[in-house]
């Protein structure tokens, strides 16, 4: 089967999904839309799709089988609404929303559409964070039982009197509208988390930064405690370092241990009743692509994706319930997922 595909939204991580589109056989880029008409032109060139100026006719284009959604976090829920109502799938980028409802929302109408919606958790398919999954799902470590999940930038000197986001020009600057952190970038690591570890039984989380030292502000920083319904405690950390890179990703099992520091590998595996760690090499596979055939293989299989929109309503929920916590000072508890303390509306507009 051939798939039309229409893109929502021609920014940046356009290029990255005009790549995985053009790179699979069976899909087509027919049509892009983006409300800057020369940002959806440039799109237009490079791809061969052809340029449109009114998101309604993508909607209504016989063509199109499956849109992607790559604009600004805000926008998602309004979007997938109307492309399931036109009876799209639906592939949008993470973050899925801000508020736990706007992420029903998505779900309730693409399941009422009887269209599939995938969320572009990349991350999972990635080099070193794929692997890792395979080695545990082949009982490389035996049973899961703590882990670090450290997700770290390096940020430059600020002085005190900057303002948060000034001279920031795009919409990730705003935490009203990205979410903030946990949400925006840190997504991906509690999706790989919760891909390993299963479901959330509670977190706790504190946040630290911000406060002005000689003239100088320090760089913030989350730092949680996720404790899992198989008994599983792991450390989620997210934020910057001034000059310090200090990024890092470790699982240890009731057998032994998975290690690594960059995305693209080696994974060291460690265990018991080996002398030495073996250094396992990761292959180099565009996560966008094996993204898009999770999408494709839940059509045709009538099937529940991988990245499935209730996937990425727990992965807000998670970030949501991290900021809550430290927000009330208290352990959020969990049930199937969804944390209790977290109004469906819930959204985090402060850091």
């Amino acid at each position: 089967m051939e798939y039309g595909v229409g893109l929502i939204g021609c920014g940046n991580i356009a290029g990255t999904w005009v790549k995985a589109v053009s790179g699979h056989a069976d899909c087509n880029l027919d049509l892009v839309f983006d409300l800057d008409r020369d940002a959806a032109q440039k799109r237009a060139d490079e791809s061969g799709a052809r340029a449109i100026g009114e998101l309604e006719e993508m909607l209504a284009s016989v063509e199109i089988d499956l849109v992607v959604i790559g604009t600004p976090t805000p926008s998602h829920p309004d979007l997938v609404v109307q492309a399931a109502a036109a009876g799209k799938h639906v592939l949008c980028e993470k973050p899925m929303a801000l508020s736990l409802d706007e992420c029903q929302r998505m779900i309730d109408a693409c399941e009422q559409a009887g269209v599939q919606l995938v969320i572009g958790h990349s991350l999972r398919f990635w080099g070193a964070f794929r692997v890792c999954r395979r080695l545990i799902s082949e009982g490389a470590i035996g049973t899961p039982v703590v882990g670090s999940v450290d997700r770290m930038g390096t940020a430059g000197i600020r002085k005190a009197e900057s303002e948060e986001g000034a001279g920031g020009r795009d919409w990730r600057s705003s935490v009203r509208n990205s979410g903030g952190h946990l949400l925006e970038g840190y997504i991906h690591e509690l999706d790989f988390t919760r891909s390993v570890f299963g479901e959330v039984a509670s977190v706790t989380c504190e946040l630290a930064g911000g406060g002005e030292h000689g003239g100088l502000l320090s760089p913030v920083i989350a730092h949680g405690l996720a404790r899992f319904e198989t008994g599983a405690l792991v450390t989620l950390r997210t934020g910057s370092t001034v000059a310090l890179p200090t990024r890092g990703y470790w699982i240890s099992g009731t057998e032994g241990g998975l290690r690594f520091s960059e995305w693209g590998g080696p994974v060291e595996h460690f265990r018991a009743d080996l002398k030495e760690k073996r250094l396992v090499s990761c292959d180099e596979p565009f996560a966008y692509y094996l993204e898009l055939c999770d999408l494709l293989q839940a059509i045709e299989e009538k099937g529940v994706p991988e990245n499935s929109g209730l996937n990425g309503k727990k992965n807000i929920a998670l970030g949501l319930a991290m900021y809550r916590s430290f927000e009330t000072g208290r352990r959020v508890e969990f049930t199937d997922g969804i944390p209790q303390d977290v109004a469906a509306d819930y959204q985090n507009t402060k850091w």
